[in-house]
C-alpha cells in the first residue's frame, strides 16, 4: 500500500489552512499510528509528502489530524460521494446526515449524525463519517446533561481517517491504493486552500 514520490517531484505546496507549523506538534494526537521518524521538526506539507512516499495509510492518518474540522469533514463527504453501489438505506441516511451537518453545523445535526451512524454501523464508511461529525465538537454527553464531556484528543482525526480509508476500500481491495492516493490529493488541495 505504499507509493513513491518521483525524485523530480515538485516541492509540496504550503498549507495555509493548517494551523500546525511542525509535524511533531501532532505527535500526541497521532499516538503510535504514524511514525514521523526524522520529520518531527519539518512543516506538515513536507512530512506528509515523506509519509505519502512510504505509507499511504500513515499519510491518511497524518493529514486527517492536520486538516481543520470543516475541511476534514468535506474531505470525508467527498470520499463517501466517490463510493459506488451503496444501496443500504441506513448507509444512505448516514451519508445524508453528514451532508446535513456540513450545510448546517448545529449541535442538533451533530447528534442526528451520531444516531444515523449508529444505525448504519460504525464499521461502515458512512457510520465512521457520522462518528467523525459527532466528535467534531461539542459534548459527548446527552444534550440534557449540564456537564459536558469532551472527546479524547485525536479521536476526531482518527474517525476521519477511518471513514476515508473505508470509503476508498469500498469492498474492492484491488483499486484501493489508487483511490486512496486520489483522496490524499483531495486532502492536500483542501489543506492548501484550493479545495
Amino acid at each position: 500500500m505504499a507509493s513513491t514520490i518521483p525524485p523530480t517531484a515538485a516541492p509540496p505546496r504550503p498549507w495555509p489552512r493548517v494551523k500546525w507549523t511542525r509535524a511533531g506538534q501532532l505527535a500526541p494526537l497521532l499516538e503510535d499510528l504514524v511514525d514521523l521518524g526524522d520529520h518531527a521538526d519539518t512543516p506538515p506539507p513536507l512530512a506528509f509528502a515523506a509519509l505519502r512516499g512510504t505509507d499511504l495509510l500513515q499519510a491518511t492518518r497524518f493529514v486527517a489530524q492536520c486538516l481543520p474540522r470543516m475541511e476534514a469533514l468535506r474531505w470525508v463527504a467527498a470520499a463517501l460521494g466517490s463510493m459506488k453501489d451503496v444501496t443500504d438505506p441506513k448507509r444512505l441516511v448516514a451519508r445524508k446526515a453528514v451532508n446535513r451537518w456540513l450545510a448546517e453545523p448545529s449541535d442538533a445535526n451533530r447528534r442526528l449524525a451520531f444516531d444515523a451512524g449508529q444505525a448504519a454501523g460504525f464499521a461502515t464508511a458512512e457510520g465512521a463519517a457520522c462518528l467523525a461529525v459527532f466528535l467534531s465538537g461539542g459534548s459527548l454527553a446527552p444534550a440534557t446533561q449540564e456537564q459536558g464531556v469532551q472527546p479524547a484528543p485525536g479521536s476526531f482525526g482518527q474517525a476521519v481517517a477511518g471513514a476515508v480509508m473505508m470509503a476508498m476500500l469500498n469492498n474492492d481491495p484491488k483499486g484501493f491504493d489508487g483511490r486512496l492516493a486520489g483522496a490524499l490529493d483531495a486532502a492536500e488541495r483542501l489543506a492548501s486552500g484550493e479545495g
